[in-house]
């Protein structure tokens, strides 16, 4: 009992520390669809010599596209469109999209941002400051080590609404967005730092390795506003498209996932252990369920 309820303050600890965190962004001015001197968020350009590898494969046991998006996985450098979702299907609770990646070696907490993620955007409208706003389909992002648990990056969206244009063709300010792929322009990645992670429950409890990093999902938000940023903030962008849409990827160098810090390659024991404590807890949570249910049947029974 007591060490649940250790964990349990550890755990909130942490929760706290992430929304402090969010919160003294929350006002912050991020970079524009092509700003690639932005002190916080730079757009990285996709020719950047920091790159030291690409993501190049999309996992498809780890992959679900949604039913308005792509068919198959395209691992050619074609379009891998995750789908928008209409109100009715939001409404039922349908998943979104997503789409998840491996690399050659992997990507590690380094110095400064790890790793970055490409869409193709296109500069729409302008802000009051003069800042082109952008035809955004956003993303949130996760990663994992094991393949199993993965941890989301926190998240700002203060749009309430487009620049210019309306419904699916619309220009939004991206300098109010933080920590969402699909923020800048085609050509120009958005970077990560994996170091905003260090604080989460699946470090501290040994599921997930920030020095290696083996898989990173691309979770598609449909932009309607029902889904939401880290502080509530519903998220707004281009929806509902038409045909295939939602988040565009595309695999292969200057496309998809740059990596700028390259993990070391991970001992396969170290691997293997992670692994096992993911599906141990996977396992745990179902045994869990299982009693639960089983208790419910015997107090029926008795009643």
């Amino acid at each position: 009992m007591i060490q649940k309820l250790k964990t349990l303050f550890i755990a909130s600890i942490f929760a706290v520390a992430s929304i402090q965190s969010g919160r003294a962004k929350a006002d912050l001015v991020f970079s524009g669809p092509t700003e690639t001197t932005h002190a916080i968020d730079p757009a990285i350009a996709a020719n950047d010599s920091r790159f030291r590898e690409w993501a190049n494969f999309i996992d498809p046991t780890r992959t679900s596209f949604a039913p308005r998006g792509s068919s198959v996985i395209n691992q050619t450098g074609g379009f891998n469109s995750l789908g928008d979702l209409d109100a009715t299907q939001i409404a039922n609770g349908l998943s979104p999209g997503f789409l998840t990646v491996t690399f050659p070696t992997g990507i590690r907490n380094g110095l400064g941002h790890d790793f970055a993620v490409f869409e193709n955007g296109f500069t729409f409208g302008t802000n009051s400051n003069g800042v082109p706003g952008l035809f955004a389909e956003f993303a949130y992002v996760d990663v994992s080590t094991n393949g199993i648990d993965f941890a989301r990056f926190d998240s700002i969206s203060r749009n309430t609404g487009p620049i210019q244009g309306s419904g699916a063709f619309a220009g939004y300010d991206v300098t109010n967005v933080y920590n969402l792929a699909g923020k800048h322009a085609a050509g120009f990645g958005t970077p990560f730092d994996l170091a905003e992670l260090t604080s989460h429950t699946l470090v501290s409890g040994g599921l997930l390795d920030l020095n290696n990093i083996q898989y990173v999902r691309l979770f598609d938000i449909p932009g309607n506003g029902a889904f939401v940023d880290s502080l509530g903030n519903p998220i707004r962008d281009n929806w509902l498209t038409t045909g295939t849409g939602g988040f565009d990827f595309r695999l292969g160098t200057g496309l998809g996932v740059g990596v700028m810090n390259v993990s070391a390659v991970p001992e396969p024991s170290s691997l293997a252990l992670l692994t096992i404590a993911g599906l141990g807890g996977v396992a745990f949570r179902r045994r869990r369920h299982a009693r639960s249910r089983d208790m419910e049947g015997k107090a029926t029974e008795s009643v």
